[in-house]
C-alpha cells in the first residue's frame, strides 16, 4: 500500500510506540506538541491533555509491551491525518488484553506531528472486548488495512 509522507510519519510514530522507542518518536513531533483525549476521566477531568514534559509522558506509555494498532481507515488533507482503528494492549499487571475502537486526528506541521486528538470511550477498554465484538458493532463492515505491531 503506497502512502503519503504524512501518513508514513504517523505509522512510524505508532511503530515507535509499539517498539517503546521514545527518542525516535520525539523526533517526529514538534516542540509544542500536544495530545487531547476527547472524554471525561474517572477523576472528572474533562478533555485530559499532555503536559510540556513529553519525554516522561511517552516513557509512561511506551513501556507497555505487545501493543497493536489495527487500522481500518485512513484519510488525510495537506495538514491532517485521521485514523480509525482498534488499539489493543495488555494490562502490564494482569495481562488482560484491552481493546479500544477509536479515531485519532493528527495535525501536521513542517513534516512533524503538532497536535492530536483521540476520540474514544475509555470505558470500552476495560470491557474485555474481542476484535469480533468491535467488528460486529462499532466498526461493522470495516476490514484491516494496516496492522502496526
Amino acid at each position: 500500500m503506497k502512502v503519503s509522507k504524512n501518513v508514513q510519519l504517523v505509522l512510524d510514530v505508532l511503530k515507535d510506540e509499539v517498539d517503546g522507542n521514545v527518542m525516535s518518536a520525539l523526533r517526529k513531533i514538534t516542540e509544542d506538541y500536544s495530545m487531547t483525549w476527547v472524554y471525561l476521566t474517572k477523576d472528572n477531568i474533562l478533555f485530559p491533555t499532555t503536559t510540556n514534559d513529553m519525554e516522561t509522558e511517552l516513557e509512561d506509555v511506551y513501556h507497555i509491551k505487545d501493543r497493536q494498532y489495527d487500522i481500518r481507515n485512513i484519510t488525510e488533507s495537506d495538514s491532517v491525518v485521521m485514523l480509525e482503528l482498534i488499539e489493543s494492549y495488555p494490562d502490564p499487571k494482569t495481562g488482560q488484553m484491552y481493546r479500544t475502537p477509536q479515531v485519532i486526528v493528527l495535525e501536521m506541521q513542517d513534516g512533524r506531528i503538532r497536535k492530536g486528538r483521540h476520540y474514544c470511550d475509555p470505558q470500552l477498554s476495560h470491557c474485555g472486548l474481542s476484535v469480533e465484538q468491535i467488528e460486529k458493532g462499532a466498526l461493522k463492515g470495516t476490514t484491516s488495512k494496516i496492522t502496526v505491531k
